[in-house]
């Protein structure tokens, strides 16, 4: 399964790819949102977005109104990963899958991300 990690903390988005690479997900990362939809649409399959909403070049927010434009890309499910006291909310506003809250919680992290990639050959 592969985890796409959009994310414009190297730091963060190092813990969580660790984090994920060790439960045996494949996972690229992509330090903003033009980045990551350009990766989405190399062809590679991912199974699942953890999305940051607070990013240059292109946020979350705007990620996700181009995300969901494309017939392809909008089946990906999302999980909004954000520091900000309203993410649960965030997360509804775009359609989002999940959230979680940073710092994330790496057991909440791998059930999240595993609930969305069940039936989908996620690691066990």
């Amino acid at each position: 399964m592969r985890v796409l990690v959009v994310e414009d903390d190297e730091a963060i988005a190092g813990a969580l790819q660790s984090l994920l690479e060790d439960a045996g997900y494949r996972v690229r990362h992509a330090q903003d949102g033009r980045r990551a939809l350009d990766m989405l649409r190399d062809g590679e399959p991912t199974s699942v977005i953890l999305l940051d909403m607070a990013m240059p070049v292109m946020n979350g927010w705007r990620f996700r109104e181009e995300q969901v434009k494309d017939a392809d890309l909008a089946r990906i499910p999302v999980i909004v990963c954000t520091a900000d006291g309203l993410a649960e909310e965030d997360a509804r506003a775009i359609g989002a899958a999940g959230w979680l809250r940073k710092p994330v919680d790496p057991e909440r992290l791998l059930e999240v991300v595993g609930r969305h990639c069940r039936g989908a050959d996620a690691p066990s």
